[in-house]
């Protein structure tokens, strides 16, 4: 269960060279987030759904047939070219490919953290 404090962001930086995002939280917590996973995993309705459809094609061994909208990015290559706050519980990214509705609340990002650590605690 997650704390006041482990979900409250005290710095963001974002590093457009470096392709990273990195939180402090509250707890003292550092979180740093390749663009690559922030893009992949966009919380919006949009991409959630095409998830949705990859896993459910998968999970029947069919063929997944995927119509792509806008440019098809591959590993290295997402980029953001502006962020902003959302209130006091989240950010929003603008990528490079014009996507821009996902909305990362804090609680959201907390729970997504790639650091050892964290990554343990949800595996198990």
């Amino acid at each position: 269960m997650p704390t006041a404090d482990s979900v409250t962001a005290r710095q963001i930086t974002v590093d457009g060279p470096q392709r990273i995002m990195t939180i402090r939280w509250g707890d003292d917590h550092e979180s740093v987030y390749p663009f690559d996973l922030l893009r992949k995993e966009c919380p919006c309705a949009l991409c959630d759904d095409e998830r949705k459809k990859k896993a459910e094609q998968q999970k029947k061994g069919g063929l997944t047939l995927a119509v792509m909208k806008g440019p098809i990015l591959r590993a290295g290559e997402a980029q953001v070219t502006d962020v902003q706050k959302v209130g006091h519980y989240a950010i929003k990214f603008t990528w490079q490919d014009g996507h821009d509705t996902g909305i990362y609340s804090y609680e959201f990002l907390r729970a997504l953290c790639p650091c050892p650590r964290c990554a343990g605690e949800r595996t198990g």
